[in-house]
C-alpha cells in the first residue's frame, strides 16, 4: 500500500500468525499490542506514531520465530526510551532476524541462529561501526550472520566485536561500500572461536583491494581451520586499492588452515 493509514486493532489479534505490513502508517498516539500467537512479523517502511511503538508490538508477540523490519520511521520521540517496560525485552523463540542496526535492541534478539544486519547511513547519526556494536551480549546461537554497510563503512574493528560475541559462528556474509578509510587496522591478536573452530564458508563484497581489507581476508586464511570456501567480490574503482591481479596474487599465495578450502574471485 502506498503509505495508506491502517487500523492499529489489526495488533490486538489472538489468532494472527503471519503478520506482514509494508509502507503504511499506524496511527495510534497510544498503541495497545496483543498478539500472542505471532511467529512471523515483518515491517517494511511502516511509519509509527511514537519511537516505541515498535517496541511494544515485539513485547507483545512471546511466539515471535521469524522478524524483519525495514526502515521503520515514526513520528514523535520518546523520552528515555531504552528504561522501563522495554528493559527486559527478549524475543526467546526468535530463529531469524533480518533488522537495521537502529531498529531494535540487540539484548532483545540474541537468541537467533540467522542475522541479516544492515547498516544504513543516514544524516542525522553520526553513529559508526564501533559504536553499533558496543557493549553487545552474546550470541550463542548464531550460525549464519550477514552484514550490509550501506552509505560508508568505517572499518574492521567493529566486525571483529561481533565476531568476538557470535562463538559458534559458520557463516559470514558481509557487503559494504567503501568511500575510502583514514584509520588504518590492526589484525586482531587474541584468537577469535568462531573463526578457528566453526566457520565454513566467507564471503566479502565490495572488497576494495586495500591493506585492511587484505589484512581481514589473510586473518580469515591463516585461522580459520574448517574453511570451505572463500569469495571475494573485488570492485577497483578505489584509487588506492590494489589492481584486481595483485588481488588475487596476494590471496592465493596466502598460506590457508584450511586444505579444503576453496577460493574464488569475482570482479565488477
Amino acid at each position: 500500500m502506498n503509505n495508506e493509514t491502517l487500523n492499529p486493532t489489526i495488533f490486538t489479534s489472538r489468532t494472527l500468525v503471519v503478520l506482514k505490513l509494508e509502507k503504511v502508517e499506524v496511527e495510534a498516539a497510544t498503541l495497545y499490542v496483543d498478539l500472542p500467537s505471532l511467529k512471523t512479523l515483518h515491517l517494511k517502511f511502516v511509519r509509527f506514531e511514537n519511537q516505541n511503538d515498535i517496541k511494544r508490538v515485539l513485547n507483545a508477540c512471546p511466539n515471535l520465530q521469524d522478524l524483519h523490519t525495514c526502515y521503520p520511521s515514526f513520528i514523535r520521540r520518546e523520552e528515555n526510551n531504552e528504561d522501563g517496560e522495554f528493559k527486559s525485552l527478549f524475543l526467546s523463540k526468535l530463529v531469524r532476524a533480518e533488522v537495521g542496526s537502529i531498529d531494535v535492541p540487540f539484548n532483545s534478539i540474541c537468541n537467533v541462529e540467522y542475522l541479516r544486519m544492515i547498516r544504513a547511513q543516514e544524516p542525522s547519526l553520526e553513529m559508526n561501526v564501533e559504536e553499533i556494536f558496543k557493549g553487545i551480549p552474546v550470541f550463542r546461537n548464531l550460525i549464519h550472520v550477514e552484514l550490509w554497510f550501506y552509505g560508508f563503512f568505517h572499518g574492521w574493528d567493529g566486525v571483529v566485536e561481533l565476531l568476538r560475541h557470535c562463538p559458534k559462528l559458520q557463516i559470514l556474509f558481509i557487503r559494504k561500500w567503501n568511500t575510502g578509510l583514514s584509520k588504518d587496522w590492526d589484525c586482531p591478536i587474541l584468537d577469535l572461536e568462531c573463526v578457528s573452530s566453526h566457520l565454513r564458508s566467507c564471503t566479502i563484497l565490495n572488497f576494495d583491494g586495500s591493506e585492511n581489507d587484505l589484512r581481514f581476508s589473510r586473518y580469515i586464511l591463516q585461522n580459520a581451520r574448517i574453511l570451505q570456501d572463500m569469495t571475494i567480490n573485488v570492485t577497483t574503482s578505489s584509487s588506492n586499492g590494489m589492481q584486481k591481479h595483485q588481488v588475487i596474487e596476494e590471496l592465493s599465495s596466502c598460506l590457508r588452515m584450511s586444505r579444503g578450502c576453496e577460493l574464488s574471485f569475482e570482479f565488477k
